[in-house]
């Protein structure tokens, strides 16, 4: 049986652990959206207590990440902005190439066009770039955690770690047997062919294929890919599909490698 957490595998628990959690569950209630929330919007979008949600908005308000505005209502505060700028120095420039490649990506295949980050031992949808279809993909889940074992991106990534390390993930998030070797067949055929692909793995009736991003190190950072309706991507299209795909992860390495934060499609 395969073991869908996204924690860290060496994560153990901590005092505390629980309460900054949900701290950070707290904070990220916060959006375009959502600008100005009050305890009783905190407490019912994440079914807890009042008091409670009063208490974490109070303490996140003191630390200077929220503000109080005022009538029990409160927003995001202004050293948040620092967590974006160390963000955007970090990641700006893969997403600044990643972005171009991601509208051609949609252009020539229809479909949806993504950025996955690779986080840890999880992997986080950060940009996307949907298909003008009238029914298509769309990810929901931006910024949130997924396994490295579910869907395309995921096993793109993980296909494409060192051996060992690919190894001891598979080790505390695999059962040895019949589910671990299936999972160790298909990272095989994807490092063979350079491209991972799935079909209703996450969502039923929904088909992805996607290809690993390394940095100028040649380490894994990322993974692109197209995903969309399995009937508008059926079997015999995927290498084709492919092709597009993995053109796009070498054209993003390519323009990492010469440090071009902006450049035109490929």
């Amino acid at each position: 049986m395969v073991h869908n957490g996204v924690q860290d595998m060496n994560e153990t628990s901590v005092p505390g652990q629980q309460s900054v959690r949900r701290a950070v569950d707290v904070l990220f209630c916060f959006g375009p959206d959502s600008r100005a929330l009050s305890a009783a919007d905190v407490a019912s979008r994440l079914g807890m207590n009042r008091t409670t949600a009063w208490r974490y908005l109070q303490t996140l308000a003191a630390s200077g990440l929220l503000r109080d505005m005022g009538e029990g209502r409160f927003g995001l505060g202004a050293r948040t902005v620092s967590l974006a700028e160390a963000y955007t120095s970090q990641w700006g420039e893969l997403e600044a190439v990643a972005g171009a490649a991601l509208v051609r990506l949609r252009d020539r295949v229809g479909e949806t066009a993504a950025l996955h980050l690779r986080q840890g031992w999880s992997r986080v949808v950060v940009r996307q770039v949907e298909s003008h279809h009238e029914l298509h993909r769309t990810y929901r889940e931006v910024g949130e955690p997924i396994s490295l074992l579910t869907g395309a991106p995921s096993l793109a990534i993980l296909a494409a770690l060192p051996p060992r390390e690919c190894a001891v993930y598979l080790d505390a998030h695999t059962d040895v047997g019949s589910e671990r070797l299936r999972v160790q067949e298909e990272l095989d055929r994807i490092r063979a062919v350079g491209y991972a692909r799935s079909r209703g793995s996450r969502v039923p009736g929904v088909a992805s294929v996607a290809a690993a991003v390394r940095d100028r190190r040649g380490e894994v950072i990322a993974a692109v890919n197209v995903t969309g309706p399995e009937y508008r991507l059926p079997a015999r299209t995927l290498d084709d599909v492919a092709g597009e795909v993995t053109a796009s992860a070498a054209w993003i390495e390519a323009h990492l490698e010469a440090g071009v934060e902006h450049a035109s499609p490929p």
